[in-house]
């Protein structure tokens, strides 16, 4: 599962929507939220969430590589409009603060059932991936804050909608494989190797996602197009360079070694 695929599923973003907002979804998915938000918006979420939980327990289903495939892409562009459209909603109807804050301890409820969970139920490799890949969307979730809090030259929307659309399809690939593997742990069900290895295999688009979000703020700082594409501005940035499946080529740029995470 990759991102030529995600394609190939019919997935048609617009072109004119912006970076930020896409992760206000991550609110949703907060232990808190049914407890902080109106009746109205909690159960616009609970709805919502209902209808991804099935998508999801469908896609954990499959025995094999190809029939995981057929059923991703089926659902994958649903999964997509609903996910987007429940971000856009969060975003219109919850205070920016708050989708803010239960966004950061969505990813951080997140990391702790892995951390706790995981291991024995998918093995080292399959944790270890989900765990760098919790770690990259808490960095995209620092850069897209960025991007909502910096204003965009008009002469660069276009461009800006083109990093919009292909960050989209990569951060919402990965996602589905993240929400697969922790619906297998809210179910307490195993899942199929091949079925393993395309939800790892689809993790790691997550990496990709991160380097459209980084693009997306250059365009925004233009003093940072270099430190933001090209230098590593920290220990964190380096780490995660290193790390990567990224291969930069497919983006105009120079790879560096594709190491396994």
């Amino acid at each position: 599962m990759n991102q030529a695929l995600a394609i190939q599923a019919g997935l048609a973003f617009e072109n004119d929507r912006p970076l930020e907002g896409v992760l206000a979804f991550l609110a949703s998915r907060s232990k808190k939220s049914a407890r902080e938000l109106s009746e109205p918006a909690g159960e616009v979420f609970k709805g919502v969430a209902g209808i991804l939980d099935q998508f999801l327990t469908t896609a954990i289903e499959k025995r094999t590589a190809a029939e995981f495939r057929a059923a991703f892409g089926d659902l994958f562009p649903k999964y997509a409009a609903m996910t987007l459209a429940l971000s856009r909603f969060a975003s219109a109807i919850v205070p920016p603060d708050v989708v803010d804050r239960l966004t950061r301890e969505s990813i951080c409820e997140l990391e702790a059932d892995f951390r706790e969970k995981a291991l024995p139920a998918f093995g080292a490799v399959a944790r270890d991936q989900a765990m760098f890949t919790i770690w990259t969307l808490r960095k995209i979730n620092d850069l897209v804050s960025q991007i909502y809090a910096t204003k965009l030259d008009e002469s660069k929307q276009k461009e800006d909608g083109e990093y919009s659309s292909q960050f989209n399809i990569c951060a919402l690939s990965a996602h589905f494989s993240l929400d697969c593997l922790n619906m297998a742990l809210q179910l307490n069900r195993p899942i199929y190797p091949e079925v393993m290895s395309e939800l790892i295999d689809g993790l790691r688009s997550m990496v990709n996602a991160y380097a459209w979000a980084r693009r997306g703020l250059a365009l925004r700082v233009s003093s940072a197009e270099h430190s933001v594409e090209e230098n590593i501005s920290d220990e964190e940035d380096e780490v995660f360079v290193k790390a990567s499946m990224l291969n930069l080529a497919e983006l105009g740029e120079d790879a560096p070694p594709r190491n396994a995470t």
